[in-house]
């Protein structure tokens, strides 16, 4: 091979190298969610119940319908924190008591999205 050929091979690996590499760093954890749960006042709400949920998307290409449902209570802290495997918007739902309060999130790939909730 002459050093033209060379240089020009050192070049496509180079820059399959470069590729490869920006390609492996992309990161694909988990989309998780933070919801706090407040009064109007201010104060955290412990043991309300945080509904996450999808069921009304429908696929253009398959026809399936989205099921995606999780729930659970707040904690001392009047939070609730949830981890999905890919990105969504999500319908949020929060019940304590005869309160009921709904609003939504919208998660992204490999963070913690976090949403405060008022509930009155």
């Amino acid at each position: 091979m002459n050093n033209q050929t060379l240089r020009s091979l050192a070049v496509i690996f180079f820059i399959s190298g470069c590729a490869l590499s920006v390609g492996s760093c992309r990161e694909n954890g988990p989309a998780d969610a933070l919801v706090t749960v407040i009064d109007s006042a201010g104060k955290v709400i412990q043991g309300a119940k945080v509904i996450l949920e999808q069921d009304s998307v429908i696929s253009a290409n398959t026809g399936a319908q989205a099921n995606v449902h999780k729930e659970q209570l707040t904690d001392f802290n009047g939070q609730a924190i949830f981890s999905f495997p890919l990105e969504a918007v999500l319908n949020i739902e929060v019940v304590k008591g005869a309160l009921d309060v709904k609003d939504y999130i919208r998660l992204e790939q490999s963070k913690q999205v976090e949403k405060t909730v008022v509930l009155k």
